[in-house]
């Protein structure tokens, strides 16, 4: 069995420790796909602490174990989009983004007309290519990391970001920039 096999396995006989595991290995990732489908940081961390309080739940219920980060995503994709068609819209990305911890209100004109630009530009992204870009940058998860979770190959996501890169680039008429 791999660690993770064993991890899940130990955490579905209610080993709280192992689910403890998991929890501090993929809450970050949690958090990514939670914040592709809502603006508002404080209601993704919402989403997927709630996600894992129905992964534990349901645990005994998933299959191959080694599946654990593909269906935790499942999970938190629902629930984060059931918690977003809950809540009337009344925040930005912007806005979130600005009162993220150790981010700086958006002072200047300028850096809100840019960052604004790019929330709007993100919302015209297809769900998919904007949850590997929020998963990516924002999460600042891996290939790798990302390959894990959704099950797509680390090719596959390289080839999605290019993409979606390109694509940000043309929505927002700008020269893409790599930094990766």
């Amino acid at each position: 069995m791999t660690p993770i096999e064993e991890l899940v396995r130990a955490a579905s006989e209610g080993d709280l420790a192992s689910f403890g595991v998991l929890y501090e290995r993929y809450y970050r990732l949690a958090v990514s796909i939670a914040r592709a489908r809502v603006a508002d940081v404080h209601l993704a961390e919402d989403a997927a602490q709630e996600a894992f309080v129905i992964a534990f739940r349901t645990l005994a219920t998933l299959r191959d174990r080694r599946q654990f980060p593909q269906w935790l995503t499942t999970i938190c994709r629902r629930t984060a989009s059931r918690m977003q068609a809950k809540r009337p819209a009344h925040e930005s990305l912007v806005e979130s983004l600005a009162s993220e911890p150790g981010s700086h209100p958006v002072r200047d004109t300028q850096s809100a007309n840019v960052t604004e630009q790019v929330q709007e530009a993100l919302q015209q992204l297809d769900e998919e290519s904007r949850e590997f870009v929020v998963l990516h940058y924002f999460g600042k998860l891996t290939y790798q990391e990302i390959s894990d979770a959704t099950g797509v190959t680390v090719a596959g996501v390289h080839g999605r970001l290019q993409r979606s890169r390109t694509k940000l680039a043309e929505l927002l008429d700008t020269p893409i920039v790599r930094k990766d």
